[in-house]
Order: C-alpha cells, then structure tokens, then sequence
C-alpha cells in the first residue's frame, strides 16, 4: 500500500470496530473524556503533550478551560478546542479522540458516533499506561502538519502492555454506563409527566427517582472505595517501583473520580434550583463558623467573627451558606500555622449587607487576580477550578454578588453582597 493511499485511510476508525467493545452512551463518553484528562489537571505544572479531536463541547467547557491553565503542549485537529490545529487532510470523518502523555501516565480514548445506529451511542477505545498508545500516536502523525512520533520517545510511562489495569478500565466503563441508561429511562418517564399540569406532582416524582438512583450509586461508591484501599494494601508487597507508581496514579484517579461523583450527588439535593426565603443571618453565620470549626482546629488557624448586623436577609440558605464555608476554607488553605482568617459585615446604604472574609495569608499573584472567578481556574494542586466560579454564580442568582476586594503579601478580602430583608 503506498503512503498516499495509506493516509487517506481511517485507521482510527477501524481500531474502533477492532476493539468490539459495547456501545456506550454519549454522555458515558464524556465523563471518560474529564477522567483521561484529570491526572494532567491535578499536575498543574507537569509536562505532558495532548492530542485532541473533539466537536461537541457542550459540558467539557470547564474541564477543556482548566486544560489551557495546564503546562501541557495542546494540540488540536478540529475548529472547536485549543491548540494549534494540526490536521493535515480531512480523512476522520466523525472519528473523534483524546490522547494524553506524560512522564508518568498516558491516557487514549477514540470514538466514533458514525459507528452506531442509536443515536449519540459509539463503540470506545480505550487505554491507560499501555505501550499500544504509541501505535495510534503514529496514524495521528501521519495526518499532522508536525512529526508527533518524537513524544513517544520523550514520554514513555508504561513501555510494557497493562492489561489488567484496561482490563479494569473496560469493566468500570460498562459499569459506568449502566447508569446512564437509568438516568436516561429516568429522563424519559419524566418527559411524560410534562404531560401534567400538576407541578408538584412532578417534583415529587423527580425528586423520589433521583433518590433512588443516589442511593444506588452510594453502595456502588462505597464497593469501589473499599477494592481502592484493598489494591493499595497490597501494593505493599510490590517490588517493581515502575508498576508500583503506575498503579498508585491509577487508583489517586479512581478515587478522584469517586470524590466528583460524590460531588454530583450532593447536587440532587439542589434540584429545586433557588429558594429565596427569609432567614435570619446571625444563623446562617453561627452555621457557617461551626462547620468551618472542624478544619481550622485541624489547621490551628483562628476564625475572628465581629458582627452587629442582627437582621434578616432574603437567601437561598443552603448556596449563601456553601458560599461562605467555600471562602472560609479558600481562606484557610491560604495561611500558614497561627493564621487567622476574618469574617467582618457592614450595611450598604443600598439595602445589602456586605460580608467580608479576609485571611493574613500570602496573597493572590497580580497577573491571576482577573482570573480567579473563571471557570476552570485553580491555583491550587488538588483544585477544581469551579469553587470560586459557582459561587459567584450562586450569588448572583440571589440578586447578590461576589468579589475579590484587596489582596496582597499581607493578606486577601472576599466581600459577599447579599439583600436585607
């Protein structure tokens, strides 16, 4: 086969059919798509080359914005993500990928909706610390305006095949799966109650599904912990310091991944979106200082309180409080032993109640100040990137808002602006 014909074959494609794998869901394929990507985020500052072939973004915007804030070289071949597009002739079609390395680990999925006669479903294939990585970086290469062969040479995490641990990756993406299609059953039951007027009918309904589905996932949550500390227990017995390491990250992954779901589920708890009510803020306060209490005693940091404003205030109380705590924990993390971290409030002359949390920490860098309330940013190692960003987003939905006052070497202010009752 000459080199021409070669190239205007998909390859890529036929690794898919290869694979024979079970179709899996479009968003089963997105969620794999964050946790390929989230050793690389946890690593801020580590090398690592991305290969990237992805037109839907809808939903990995977030997780794609954090990529940017990554020390990773981005590399695109389509028109929507980041990154120096380097496709050379159109020959994928709808063959879409992900390719991650890095001196430690590496990370390959390819899919391909054309593949499916459902609709959004593919067959996947996929691949963790695997030297076969390095085959479809070369059919990549073929079809790039740059030679990609030179970072198989550069980053070699894993030069002998991980079967087990793809083995594993397989069975936890069928597992995966399975609850998309509940969650998709559970969708569709719901559309038929649009049917009905009856609103609190249908909360309840949705409200009762959500619960069970929680509830299932929790026991699954718990089973996937359990076999995490079991493999690290007995790693102890493992010589090979290569295979030790590999299989430490991958389990920091899937325990990772557990904490997000976990996240999630706290989530369905908001399902009502926001209640604005009444509330009194000396409560909300006194609730938002004892939860904090546990971290600061662990921490050795004092939390000062000075408040005279003992009125109302018109909140969602759950977000005004996961608002607070978020700061009072951003504060926290950001001083040393014998740090002290402020909760001060004033009234506007608008009707709002201003409360500023303040920490004697190092400050926030100069050139980061107009980023900290992106979607995506962290400054932090082990961070989301959306603390700051949903909690500003909070606040707004309760016709208050969120900023950074002042940061320096000598410290930081956040001042919460909330409307009085």
């Amino acid at each position: 086969m000459s080199g021409a014909n070669f190239r205007q074959k998909n390859l890529l494609k036929d690794l898919i059919y290869l694979g024979q794998t079970k179709p899996v869901n479009k968003q089963t394929i997105k969620g794999l798509f964050r946790f390929a990507l989230e050793p690389l985020l946890e690593a801020q500052t580590q090398k690592a080359v991305v290969l990237i072939r992805l037109f839907d973004t809808k939903e990995l915007d977030g997780v794609l914005k954090r990529l940017e804030f990554t020390n990773a070289e981005i590399y695109s071949f389509d028109s929507v993500t980041a990154g120096e597009n380097l496709t050379k002739e159109d020959i994928w079609g709808d063959t879409e990928f992900l390719v991650v390395l890095s001196p430690r680990y590496s990370a390959l999925m390819l899919w391909d909706y054309s593949t499916e006669t459902i609709k959004d479903t593919s067959c996947l294939y996929y691949l963790l610390n695997s030297k076969e990585v390095n085959n479809v970086i070369r059919i990549i290469s073929q079809n790039s305006k740059i030679d990609l062969m030179r970072y198989t040479q550069e980053y070699t995490p894993e030069r002998r095949g991980n079967e087990l641990l793809n083995k594993a990756v397989h069975k936890f993406i069928n597992f995966a799966d399975s609850f998309v299609e509940e969650a998709s059953i559970s969708q569709a039951k719901t559309s038929l109650l649009e049917e009905s007027d009856d609103i609190e009918k249908k909360y309840e309904y949705i409200s009762a599904k959500a619960k069970v589905i929680s509830h299932d996932i929790k026991n699954h949550l718990s089973v996937i912990d359990l076999y995490s500390k079991i493999i690290e227990k007995r790693l102890e017995t493992v010589q090979n310091k290569e295979l030790q390491d590999s299989i430490i990250n991958a389990v920091n992954s899937i325990k990772k991944s557990k904490d997000s779901i976990t996240n999630l589920l706290n989530e369905l708890r908001s399902i009502q979106g926001v209640q604005l009510e009444t509330h009194n803020f000396s409560k909300i306060l006194q609730s938002a200082v004892s939860l904090a209490d546990a971290k600061a005693l662990e921490m050795n940091v004092k939390i000062e309180v000075s408040n005279k404003f003992s009125g109302n205030i018109i909140a969602d109380e759950n977000k005004l409080l996961n608002v607070m705590i978020n700061l009072l924990y951003n504060a926290m993390d950001a001083v040393t032993a014998n740090g002290v971290v402020k909760i001060k409030t004033e009234e506007t002359p608008d009707n709002m109640l201003k409360i500023l949390v303040s920490d004697n920490g190092c400050g926030i860098e100069d050139d980061k100040k107009d980023k900290i309330f992106e979607e995506g940013y962290t400054s932090k190692t082990t961070g989301s990137g959306l603390g700051l960003y949903i909690s500003k987003e909070a606040m707004k939905e309760q016709y208050g808002d969120l900023s950074l006052v002042s940061s320096d070497k000598n410290g930081t202010t956040f001042e919460i602006l909330v409307p009085k009752a």
